[in-house]
């Protein structure tokens, strides 16, 4: 990453000075001031998305001025300074694409265009962003300028479209309906937003891993119908579906047109049902499912074969505005060389192997390497390709996970090889484990979907900023020098790995660096949120130094003081309600296992001494 940037700072919170020294520019048209009221148009019989734009422009603009604002149905008055709000085509005749948004100045007034339900919404904040210094960092985090007039370029028409029709993240602010609205995130898995704040894409009747529980459970039908489970190395299972079985097909059709028939909404855009193999690789090698298998090269023979049959009969149903989602997930990630997902089936491509200290597109990385042949294969033959990325160890959710240094470029890469959707899974469950830097990654995600080509450093050192406070270039250090040792040619950074071998190669000077960074960080903070925002994030730190016996932790220093500095490690996690170490893990066996550690070196430093 590169070195912070520092005028980013002034920029984030004094775009107000900005909108001023706007306004005296001859090139530029004044919306808001003191001396005039401003109106937002709306047009006759506005939409209930539409009036939720204009109340929530409105909300902001007056909490920027001291200006009149008011809400209208038609024009305004002939002394009034105009904002006309419309979901639907632009006064070029245009049509914005669903979700994207034109922003364009006109005959005096400022006219913003939206596409199907929430291009409008997406537009205002959009425009609150880029021309009134507007940021939304967390959900609890905003920066709203104060200022006395607000002016945009005369000139100004920007037109927006969507680089991905879904955009979904689990991360602990996204969930936030007001912060997903201001970030354009619309998938609705992990936030509820009501129809008229523009609603959300849904999925019906599960997210994933489908098979055998939504559709055709193996609670109901594995004993009275064991034929319709997968033979996994001549042993009947029911983890997985014969996926070859035309009874299976039957079934799973009929499941999905009943669920359809009960929860289909002809109104939205995109409703999707997930048709999605169980966790594990139990997969069908019966006769039938192995020679589809072997003659597509890939296990995903059967699997979009199957997946094509339901989409098929979904689409003769009407159906036109469902598609059929499933995975190219560890043995499904290789691309069929035959069969062709239909134009209504979703696959989402997994990530879950990959490295992410390295690019997916460097070539230098055996497991990056490997993905991207399958994203080209996949991107070649299917019309909707979504991803589903991962953006945290598992294997230690409250330790250090360093990958800011792939964020940008691998998205790039995704809507590059004709990406239409992404899911980034970061720390679902943040309520039991809400550490490291989870608030920054959730924004920069949540940004990277709107933009894959944004300023990702600005964005980076305006969150910091906002966030830490006056010490954030200390915590962009921090992060500078843990990316900087992420991954090495030999060692990768997966999402399940322990925290003894990530950051290789940090010296004791790193350490003494980083701990130094942190301190200077609190001794900046100008309150106590900010002080608990930079000891929480430090909890990921000192997790790091316990697992690698680094600075406090160090054995060199004897059993007394590392086990005190334990305790102190523990009394801390507890009182930032940590409960969890990583997935499945409780911090009590973290704990026990560092006693052992304890333990073991007590006995050996009795023995060596005598």
């Amino acid at each position: 990453m590169k070195k912070a940037i520092g005028f980013v700072l002034c920029f984030a919170l004094l775009c107000g000075v900005f909108c001023v020294g706007v306004c005296a520019q001859d090139d530029a048209l004044v919306i808001v001031s003191p001396e005039r009221r401003t109106v937002i148009c709306l047009p006759e019989g506005a939409s209930a998305q539409e009036q939720y734009a204009a109340s929530t422009l409105r909300k902001y603009l007056q909490m920027m001025t001291s200006a009149s604002v008011d809400v209208v149905n038609g024009t305004g008055g002939a002394d009034d300074r105009t904002i006309c709000l419309f979901a639907g085509p632009s006064d070029g005749g245009d049509l914005p694409g669903e979700d994207s948004y034109r922003i364009r100045v006109d005959d005096g007034a400022l006219r913003i265009f939206g596409g199907g339900r929430r291009g409008v919404i997406y537009g205002v904040y959009a425009f609150l962003e880029k021309y009134c210094g507007y940021r939304r960092y967390t959900a609890e985090t905003e920066i709203v300028p104060h200022t006395e007039t607000i002016a945009v370029p005369a000139d100004l028409d920007v037109k927006y479209d969507t680089f991905f029709e879904y955009r979904e993240t689990d991360w602990n602010s996204p969930r936030n309906a007001d912060y997903s609205l201001a970030h354009s995130l619309n998938g609705g898995v992990y936030r509820y937003i009501p129809d008229e704040m523009g609603g959300t894409v849904g999925y019906i009747a599960g997210f994933c891993h489908t098979f055998t529980e939504t559709f055709c459970s193996a609670e109901k039908y594995y004993k009275t119908h064991p034929e319709y489970f997968a033979i996994h190395n001549g042993v009947r299972t029911s983890g997985q579906l014969c996926l070859t079985n035309p009874d299976v097909l039957k079934l799973v059709t009929d499941e999905v047109l009943e669920l359809l028939k009960e929860k289909h909404d002809p109104s939205k855009s995109l409703q999707i049902v997930s048709l999605t193999q169980a966790d594990n690789k139990s997969y069908c090698t019966c006769k039938n499912c192995a020679a589809l298998d072997r003659a597509n090269g890939s296990h995903a023979g059967t699997m979009i074969s199957f997946v094509n049959g339901v989409a098929r009969a979904v689409k003769a149903a009407g159906y036109d505005n469902v598609a059929l989602d499933t995975f190219a997930y560890q043995y499904t990630r290789e691309a069929p060389t035959k069969v062709v997902p239909d134009d209504n089936v979703i696959v989402r491509l997994c990530s879950i192997e990959c490295c992410f200290g390295h690019t997916l597109d460097d070539a230098s990385c055996p497991k990056n390497k490997a993905f991207m042949k399958d994203l080209e294969d996949w991107s070649r033959i299917c019309q909707r390709l979504y991803i589903w990325d991962y953006a945290i160890n598992y294997a230690r959710t409250v330790g250090v996970f360093p990958n800011f240094g792939v964020l940008q470029r691998n998205m790039q890469v995704f809507y590059e090889h004709n990406v239409k959707g992404v899911y980034e899974e970061g720390n679902f469950y943040m309520d039991k484990c809400d550490t490291e830097f989870g608030e920054l990654k959730g924004y920069l995600l949540s940004k990277l979907m709107q933009n894959p080509y944004m300023d990702f450093d600005a964005q980076t050192d305006g969150f910091l900023a906002a966030y830490y406070g006056a010490g954030w270039r200390h915590i962009r250090s921090i992060i500078d020098t843990m990316t900087a040792h992420s991954a090495t040619f030999l060692n990768h950074l997966y999402i399940r790995k322990w925290m003894c071998m990530t950051l290789p190669g940090m010296t004791r000077s790193d350490v003494q660096s980083c701990d130094m960074h942190w301190q200077a960080a609190k001794r900046m903070a100008a309150d106590e949120k900010e002080t608990e925002r930079i000891e929480r994030s430090e909890l990921s730190w000192r997790v790091w130094k316990c697992a690698n016996a680094r600075g406090e932790f160090s054995l060199l220093r004897g059993m007394a003081a590392h086990a005190e500095s334990l305790r102190d490690l523990y009394d801390d996690l507890v009182s930032f309600g940590v409960t969890t170490m990583g997935e499945h893990e409780h911090r009590a066996r973290f704990f026990r296992f560092s006693g052992q550690v304890i333990r073991i070196y007590y006995e050996l430093t009795r023995w060596i001494g005598g």
